[in-house]
């Protein structure tokens, strides 16, 4: 299975699928900028799914110090994770909505100048934000029902980086 890239019909926001990685991104700066966002975003989409799958064994097997992984993926979502164990049972994929987020984000980030951006992957979202600059988010109380309930921003001066 290939993964399905492009651009929403909006214009603005790209979509990347692959399996079951469903990223929406938004970039916001210079055209050439973003666009180059975009392009970093899919070069190195392609690779995720894969290399996930490759360690897709251990990365279903409790977190434990003897943990060895060698994806960029799958070391953020070890790295996230340490935090909790030994104190409750955990693996690794309790993590990868918010690693695969992070990482392409970062990748877009890389040699390009954007005032905010941020890489919503089914909910899980990591952001960008220069001073100045600020996010507003919707908040969905039901599955079931998807309208949006309340409203949250988060501004450049908080620490916050990330949602789920």
């Amino acid at each position: 299975m290939e993964p399905n890239m492009g651009l929403f019909p909006d214009g603005r926001r790209l979509h990347l699928n692959h399996g079951p990685i469903d990223l929406v991104i938004e970039a916001f700066g210079l055209p050439s900028e973003v666009e180059a966002a975009y392009r970093r975003a899919q070069d190195c989409f392609p690779k995720i799914l894969p290399e996930l799958v490759e360690e897709l064994h251990q990365l279903r097997k409790p977190l434990t110090k003897e943990t060895v992984l060698t994806g960029p993926v799958a070391k953020r979502m070890v790295k996230e994770c340490e935090q909790y164990t030994p104190k409750i049972f955990v693996t690794p994929m309790a993590a990868v909505a918010g690693a695969v987020a992070d990482e392409v984000l970062e990748l877009m980030l890389f040699g390009t100048k954007l005032d905010k951006a941020y890489v919503n992957n089914g909910g899980d979202t990591a952001f960008f934000l220069t001073p100045g600059e600020n996010l507003t988010v919707g908040l969905v109380t039901d599955y079931y029902l998807p309208n949006i309930d309340a409203r949250c921003t988060i501004g450049y001066e908080n620490s916050i980086r990330g949602i789920a």
